[in-house]
């Protein structure tokens, strides 16, 4: 059973038990029909979720709080909040097994607290069938399934990422349970990839036959710069998407022996498909691209790592079981902050020690000159630049400045009064970066007005910076019965942190 499936009879189960709830005057009840899309007949046991938007809200709500499931005759009825103040419109989403999920969005009327859905049809999911051949042993072989990246369908979120099957004596397999979406088709044997389909879409095609291409043999000598063999080096080889929105799939791994010599099984895959990366402990990780499977061995040199030491001067008040951590980076690296994740430069290494051993050491570095900055809860960030070399010295680096608070209060300015729920958001500097940090993992660095408008950022350092303001400004229609929202966009400079800022938004700022 998926994990679909079991949230599913988990929630269910939970619900049948509160589904007598009452309504209460500040609330709003849903009611509709799940059919089926082919034949029209009723779909029980669909689990039915929705959640209430607020009006000042930027984002909508996606916590779906609110939930029942399907009767026989696949009806529902759901409660939800309905204050005319506080809530603009609802989603609704709806999940079996056996159905592809489906999101609706409807706007509320302050004046209306009973909304008929009508009939939700929903759709099959879809079955892929297959075939294996080209050995003598297709039993027990695993297809893996796993949905493109397409971040705009929005059935991802309700979707299985990844489906997984085993072969039959005859070497078949067999998948339900799938949406129309493209999908990367890998089977393996032993850990190992043994074939490859880039995209495979059960929509288009329910059934597939594949007939497993030969393995070719990979094989080469890791050396350092001395041309000397490296003993136990990681090699992995990899085979890359030919589509945008495809997978990257590692094929196999091996290491070396003692005489730094290695060899894997390979499936056979065009040159600009296929990297190699070659590591080990100590030394400089290589990635080579557009790797081609000859007969003659493959040379690859492995350069040495070099190690900085340094000491540090944490302020005196810091827990002993707090942190403090050394990012690396590139002495020329450009240090202004931005609202933009593309734009700034990552540490190239990040490293996290104990605030009671301030003695650190950093490996895997270049020869050459870095910047290092110490940064922590807590403290201000402080950077030093450092010459690496093979005889390099011990630094000596003093951050025992606190960090700062940056803090303030949104206000409209026709009424002074406050702009809750509007969402602050600040620029940072590459010091608070870490090396893996992508955009989905920036909303550290973003804050909710509360109640009051209010808002709050801890641990900075003291220097400038800016403030991108987004906020909703609703206006009740009389005609319409409805709320007119307007979306604020503001951006400012906070010269220093430490002051409580007072921020006014206006029609001017309406985008």
């Amino acid at each position: 059973m998926n994990n679909i499936a079991i949230t599913y009879s988990m929630i269910s189960l939970l619900f049948f038990t509160i589904s007598g709830i009452c309504q209460t005057p500040n609330s709003a009840s849903l009611h509709g029909r799940l059919i089926d899309a082919e034949d029209g007949q009723p779909i029980p046991d669909v689990l039915v979720r929705a959640a209430p938007e607020k009006i000042e809200s930027v984002y909508p709500d996606q916590d779906f709080a609110h939930a029942t499931v399907t009767d026989p005759e696949g009806t529902f009825s759901l409660t939800i909040p309905n204050e005319p103040q506080t809530y603009y419109a609802f989603s609704l989403m709806v999940l079996h097994p056996q159905y592809q999920a489906k999101r609706l969005r409807q706007e509320m009327s302050p004046a209306k607290n009973h909304y008929d859905l009508g009939e939700i049809s929903l759709k099959r999911t879809l079955s892929l069938q297959g075939n294996i051949s080209g050995s003598k042993d297709v039993q027990g072989l695993v297809v893996n399934l796993k949905m493109h990246n397409k971040s705009a369908d929005f059935f991802r979120a309700a979707a299985p990422i990844e489906h997984a099957a085993k072969t039959d004596i005859t070497g078949n397999f067999n998948f339900s349970d799938l949406y129309p979406i493209e999908y990367t088709l890998t089977i393996s044997q032993n850990g190992a990839i043994i074939a490859y389909v880039d995209a495979i879409n059960p929509q288009v095609q329910t059934r597939t036959s594949i007939h497993l291409p030969k393995l070719k043999t990979l094989y080469g000598t890791i050396v350092d710069t001395q041309e000397l063999p490296i003993a136990e080096a990681r090699i992995y080889a990899t085979r890359h998407r030919e589509t945008p929105h495809g997978h990257t799939t590692l094929l196999t791994s091996t290491q070396t022996n003692n005489t730094g010599n290695f060899q894997m099984q390979v499936l056979e895959t065009e040159s600009q498909y296929l990297s190699l990366e070659v590591s080990k402990k100590g030394y400089f990780s290589r990635v080579y691209k557009n790797v081609e499977i000859r007969k003659e061995p493959l040379i690859v040199p492995l350069e040495k790592g070099l190690i900085i030491k340094g000491h540090v001067m944490l302020p005196r008040d810091m827990s002993s079981d707090a942190h403090y951590t050394v990012k690396v980076f590139p002495a020329d690296a450009q240090m202004e902050p931005s609202l933009n994740p593309l734009v700034l430069h990552k540490p190239l290494l990040s490293r996290h020690f104990p605030a009671t051993a301030p003695t650190f050491i950093v490996d895997g570095l270049f020869s050459g000159t870095y910047t290092l900055y110490i940064g922590g809860e807590g403290i201000s960030a402080t950077a030093i630049n450092a010459e690496v070399t093979a005889n390099s010295e011990e630094v000596f680096i003093i951050a025992d400045h606190p960090g700062n608070t940056l803090q303030g209060q949104i206000l409209w300015a026709d009424t002074s009064g406050p702009v809750r729920n509007a969402v602050v958001s600040r620029s940072w500097y590459p010091w608070e970066l870490n090396p893996s940090d992508m955009s989905m993992t920036l909303d550290r660095f973003e804050a909710e007005t509360d109640i009051n408008g209010n808002f709050k950022f801890d641990n900075l350092t003291e220097n400038r910076y800016q403030l991108h303001i987004r906020a909703v400004h609703a206006v009740f229609d009389n005609a319409t019965e409805r709320y007119q929202r307007n979306l604020i966009h503001k951006r400012i400079e906070i010269p220093v942190p430490g002051t409580a800022y007072r921020i006014y938004l206006g029609k001017q700022d309406t985008r």
